[in-house]
């Protein structure tokens, strides 16, 4: 027992130290009240002279400047189809609360942070059925660049969407048994509203070949015929497209075009992988350089490679698992065929290395208890 609560108090110690290393040296970032009239109307002339609005010569800027101006529109009462269009609003009304009420887009970052956490706690837990162990996936998250940058290099879209994404995958382990997917569904709905709709799409496909591969059929069934909720979550977040007169066709076909869009980086297919195990990270303009990628980590590799041993020894049937591991192989199995499919940044495995992390301490809890 005095064991298991030193490790607790070590392991919290260690996040809440790494949290305060990234956070407090910048504090005044997030509290500093700066966002004014003058901001706005500065990010508004930058975005105009950018690549979202000039074909010739224009100015190359950040995807955070890109979603502070466009929050700052959407506080203007400007419909979230007319700026930076190609990812749904959520996220960036998000990021005009902030400003609403704290002049600052770059607070957003932090909640988000934390409900990541939080929430990727709870799923290990729920995984792992002990909270000492569950703390582990959660150190290791803690500690990578790519999640920490997302606190420092702010506002951006993913770490808001993030938490959705592991949420939607807790609530399925805890409404499977019910046989009921409302909460599911809502948190579906918000993924898709945050960001974009893949994440959603591929969960939802994870969670229906788990259903259909148990012969739960009937189960499946009323899965799908929970997912118009999700839908309907998505199109609450365009209300303000509503109210401009659009129909109900109109949003479908925004969110086709949203789709579309984001296909735009099918090119050099399984080069994700090389940037896991190898830090080659194929790059997508200019000369289709290959470069090392600033927040890599050996973790990564390490990770990946004992959870693809491990799904490996699971479809071969030589060891066996509970179903909310299975739940989880089969998000690490279609999110990975997504990360197959083109050319991806970093940031595209924050959805996919923090569930590694948590079957990489099944694996490794799971050696220990047969040595010992």
């Amino acid at each position: 027992m005095k064991l298991r609560l030193w490790v607790t108090v070590l392991l919290v110690s260690f996040i809440v130290l790494r949290l305060g290393m990234t956070i407090m040296p910048n504090i005044s970032a997030y509290t500093e009240p700066y966002y004014t009239e003058g901001i706005y109307k500065d990010l508004e002339r930058v975005f105009n002279e950018s690549q979202y609005r000039k074909t010739k010569d224009p100015a190359i800027i950040p995807d955070q400047t890109v979603f502070s101006y466009a929050a700052g529109a959407y506080l203007h009462g400007v419909d979230p189809i007319l700026v930076n269009s190609e990812t749904t609003p959520l996220g960036k009304y998000a990021i005009a609360l902030s400003i609403l009420t704290l002049k600052n887009d770059k607070f957003v970052a932090l909640p988000f942070g934390l409900a990541t956490l939080v929430i990727l706690f709870l799923l290990a837990k729920k995984v792992l059925g002990e909270s000492v162990w569950a703390l582990v996936p959660v150190a290791v998250v803690a500690n990578e660049t790519l999640f920490l940058n997302q606190l420092t290099t702010a506002p951006l879209l993913d770490i808001i969407q993030l938490p959705f994404i592991f949420l939607s995958l807790l609530l399925f382990l805890i409404e499977y048994p019910k046989r009921r997917f409302f909460g599911t569904a809502v948190a579906l709905g918000l993924v898709m509203a945050t960001k974009t709709h893949f994440p959603a799409f591929l969960l939802s496909g994870g969670f229906g070949i788990f259903l259909l591969l148990r012969n739960e059929r009937l189960v499946f069934t009323r899965f799908i015929a929970a997912l118009p909720i999700s839908v309907g979550v998505l199109a609450l977040s365009y209300v303000r497209t509503f109210l401009s007169g659009y129909t109900l066709i109109d949003f479908l076909g925004f969110q086709k075009w949203v789709i579309l869009y984001q296909k735009s980086k099918l090119l050099y297919p399984f080069s994700a992988w090389r940037l896991i195990f190898l830090n080659q990270w194929q790059t997508w303009w200019g000369n289709m350089e290959v470069v090392p990628a600033d927040d890599w980590q050996i973790t990564w590799a390490i990770g990946t490679g004992l959870a693809f041993l491990f799904v490996f020894l699971l479809i071969r049937k030589k060891i066996k698992a509970s179903p909310e591991v299975w739940v989880l192989v089969w998000w690490i199995m279609v999110y990975g065929a997504f990360l197959s499919l083109g050319v991806v940044s970093s940031r595209f495995l924050l959805p996919f290395l923090p569930i590694v992390y948590i079957v990489e301490t099944y694996v490794i809890r799971s050696l220990l208890a047969k040595k010992l």
